[in-house]
């Protein structure tokens, strides 16, 4: 009986999965919705904060649109049309240009300004 027991437990042991892995986005394509904004005072002591309301879209034409201004939203609302480049991992647009990374989960978002800023997304479609 206990070799029996032992039989079915063995299986068991080896078909068990962990499913709550976390997901590594690797393809820009789809929407992307903001989640945080790097803040830094100057001092090299900045963090993400969290914000919302930014939405990107990139396509398979390799065409970008943002619901704002897309470097510097908080100056203009008007929405932005620009490109991107997936094999070097570049944004052109009116406002700016960027570059982007993948950090798990995430889609960062960088471009020039006086302090870093770098802006966190993540995938909503």
């Amino acid at each position: 009986m206990n070799k029996l027991l032992i039989l079915f437990i063995i299986p068991l042991l080896f078909s068990c999965q962990e499913d709550d892995e976390v997901q590594i986005e690797t393809d820009v394509i789809g929407e992307w919705e903001i989640v945080a904004r790097y803040a830094d005072p100057g001092d090299g002591s900045g963090s993400f904060q969290p914000t919302t309301g930014k939405f990107l879209t990139f396509s398979n034409n390799n065409v970008l649109f943002c619901n704002q201004g897309f470097c510097f939203a908080s100056l203009t609302q008007a929405t932005t049309t620009g490109s991107f480049d997936g094999s070097n991992k570049t944004i052109t647009t009116s406002d700016c240009d960027a570059t982007y990374s993948f950090n798990g989960m995430f889609l960062e978002v960088s471009y020039l300004c006086i302090e870093p800023c770098i802006e966190r997304y993540i995938r909503i479609n």
